[in-house]
């Protein structure tokens, strides 16, 4: 124990328990946005990345251009915004960008013309719905992985096992499908993610647009460490 005095505060130092010792706390991503309402969860609850999907016209998620460049207007400068697409053309990238997004996560196929063009950083997803062996894209301009399970959007968990050996390469690792307050932590203690992804999960049951009481849950559950390293950390000795 490791022992320091500033205005009456005791710091300490404490050795924690051997699961919080190696399990990282991540920023939280909510994918899927749709409505105004959803913004204001995302603020409310400080999430850090938010995540709109938009020219992906078989998604229940997927909103207009019209609607997707008003929903990152309302997000502002503190939230890492997202635009979730599948299979971008150039034309569509270049529309993105002047969107106001931070960041482009492709799903599907891409060319090398579109990442040499691409003025956004990019997320580059991958399903690990079978035992194939992934193909990992190398490129300047991607910032990070998203290992997703075998559907994109489809809230079902791939075998983490698969992603804890998996080499970054320095960049960013996106933890999505299937994740929820009940398994978040066992997928952060296993995969060491720098993002946990959300979609499904915070969902309404019968209408459009995300559930408050969900995504407490779930950032309350992938906070947790966090807030408890804080307690440790600063006691107040009386």
């Amino acid at each position: 124990m490791i022992k320091g005095s500033t205005s009456g505060i005791i710091y300490m130092v404490i050795q924690e328990g051997a699961d919080s010792q190696k399990m990282k706390i991540p920023d939280i991503k909510i994918c899927g946005l749709m409505t105004e309402r959803d913004v204001r969860l995302i603020h409310k609850y400080e999430i850090e990345y938010a995540g709109i999907v938009l020219f992906c016209k078989n998604s229940s998620r997927n909103n207009s251009p019209d609607r997707a460049w008003r929903l990152a207007a309302l997000l502002g400068r503190n939230v890492k915004k997202t635009a979730v697409c599948v299979s971008p053309t150039l034309d569509q990238v270049e529309m993105i960008e002047h969107m106001g997004f931070d960041i482009l996560q492709i799903h599907g196929a891409v060319s090398k013309e579109v990442l040499d063009r691409c003025r956004l950083p990019v997320f580059r997803a991958y399903n690990l719905g079978s035992e194939n062996e992934l193909q990992i894209e190398e490129h300047e301009n991607i910032a990070g992985y998203v290992l997703d399970g075998a559907l994109p959007g489809s809230g079902k968990v791939f075998d983490w096992s698969r992603a804890g050996s998996f080499d970054r390469r320095g960049k960013k690792l996106i933890l999505a499908g299937g994740l929820t307050a009940d398994n978040v932590k066992e997928g952060i203690m296993q995969v060491s993610p720098d993002i946990v992804d959300v979609s499904s999960y915070v969902e309404k049951k019968n209408a459009p647009g995300k559930d408050e009481e969900k995504i407490r849950r779930f950032a309350e559950t992938v906070r947790k460490e966090k807030v408890k390293r804080k307690r440790l950390n600063a006691l107040e000795i009386s």
